[in-house]
């Protein structure tokens, strides 16, 4: 049996209370997640597209994901963790570099509302396996989606579709989402084609490739960019799994995006398709990973990091345009965040419009190429973002000053309490006024 969240039937009472004057509960719940994107990756793609016009430097230009209604800020330590110290031990700058999450078990944790170790995927620090946000949004007869920028079976989308003791089984990971927990729609790299020798079945083994392809699944193999784009006005009834043709990741590259491969979709493309593949009466819940940001931050690589921002926030856009084609802020709730930072990207000082700003990496000039346990930011709007905003504390944090914040773990109780009272109903013009509170 699934391991129950021992706290999950407290929070959901108290979010029936607030619920009782927020009524915060949306058709769709679209969850988007920059790995490793700390609030200094935005703010030096900020940097690097308005100059001294971004609102960081007194100007009034913002990102796309800035646009949104409310802005909270998200603790993410895993189980092996110590917590979060605001005062930073007294102001120690290198107090952040210890004991900071790996992606496994913050997806885990958003997915799941609890807290387990690093490598863990969907499951809990006894391994044993937990029940997910997609497996609760299917229950509800909902359809689902996990995409990304880097492998399907990745620790971002893995830990929203499958159980496993350790991230690094992406075979097994893979299996798992395709034959168990089944969302409707995966998309990302990990195409054995152009894998180095040995390599092309890294992430799905050759049996399950050659079932994908030879329509032996519950899914529809697309591949081509052209296939990725046709979903946008035609899109699947059935279930899709999209490999788009590289094994590695879709890597823009640098911030003009000069470098980018024509011959894939671009994440605002995938995004798009995505959502009007799982649009139906019964509502969706999909999360959207820009994976790659991670990996540039890993490598202090700022012009790869800038592009691979600015790439995810241009799918971003073109979800919230989505969204003010269906249904609008009433029926649709989108939260932006990330699942840990990396690099300790900071002390981000712009140039001029177009150029790389000043930055510097980790503290006292030393590079710093790893998670830190900063802080990140957590963005939302739309019907059930109240369920965020009630959450928060009010605390003095040593490097951001005074902020409202919550745990990683919140984004999932609020998200499942949405799930679990999508029932209620309220007249049209009580929920007309609920709207203005949760949005």
């Amino acid at each position: 049996m699934r391991t129950t969240m021992s706290l999950r039937g407290l929070f959901l009472a108290i979010c029936a209370m607030l619920l009782s004057a927020a009524l915060a509960a949306p058709k769709n719940i679209i969850l988007m997640i920059g790995d490793g994107m700390g609030p200094d990756s935005v703010y030096a793609a900020g940097a690097y597209t308005f100059g001294n016009d971004y609102h960081l430097f007194g100007g009034k230009e913002m990102l796309t994901m800035e646009t949104l209604r409310n802005h909270l800020y998200v603790t993410t330590f895993s189980s092996e963790g110590h917590g979060y110290d605001f005062d930073w031990t007294g102001g120690n700058w290198d107090y952040v570099k210890t004991r900071a999450t790996d992606s496994a078990a913050a997806a885990t944790a958003l997915a799941t509302g609890v807290k387990t170790y690093d490598a863990a995927i969907g499951v809990n620090p006894r391994k044993q396996p937990l029940t997910n946000i997609v497996e609760i949004a299917k229950k509800r007869g909902m359809k689902t989606g996990v995409i990304s920028t880097v492998p399907f079976s990745h620790a971002t989308p893995a830990g929203f579709t499958a159980h496993n003791e350790s991230r690094n089984n992406y075979t097994a990971l893979t299996h798992d989402m395709i034959f168990n927990v089944q969302p409707d729609v995966i998309m990302g790299a990990g195409h054995p084609d152009g894998a180095q020798a040995g390599k092309e079945y890294e992430y799905i083994t050759k049996e399950d490739w050659e079932a994908l392809r030879d329509g032996k699944t519950p899914y529809t193999l697309i591949q081509d960019r052209a296939d990725f784009q046709k979903l946008i006005a035609q899109p699947q009834q059935g279930r899709v799994f999209g490999a788009f043709r590289n094994h590695f990741c879709m890597k823009y590259c640098n911030a003009d995006r000069a470098a980018a491969d024509p011959n894939l979709p671009t994440p605002a493309e995938m995004a798009e398709g995505t959502l009007q593949t799982l649009n139906n009466p019964n509502g969706f819940f999909v999360m959207i990973e820009g994976g790659a940001i991670d990996w540039c931050n890993h490598a202090d690589d700022l012009n790869g990091s800038i592009g691979e921002t600015l790439a995810f926030d241009e799918a971003i856009d073109a979800v919230i345009k989505w969204i003010a084609r269906n249904g609008g802020w009433e029926q649709n709730l989108l939260i932006v965040t990330a699942d840990h930072d990396t690099g300790y990207l900071n002390s981000v000082q712009p140039t001029e419009k177009g150029k790389l700003p000043n930055v510097k990496w980790g503290t006292d000039e030393k590079k710093w190429t790893s998670h830190t346990n900063r802080l990140v930011d957590v963005f939302s709007q739309g019907d059930g973002a109240a369920l965020l905003t009630q959450i928060a504390k009010d605390a003095q944090d040593f490097e951001r000053g005074k902020i409202r914040c919550i745990d990683n773990t919140d984004i999932f109780k609020a998200m499942d309490a949405a799930l679990g009272l999508r029932g209620a109903q309220a007249p049209a013009g009580a929920r007309r006024k609920a709207v203005a509170v949760a949005g």
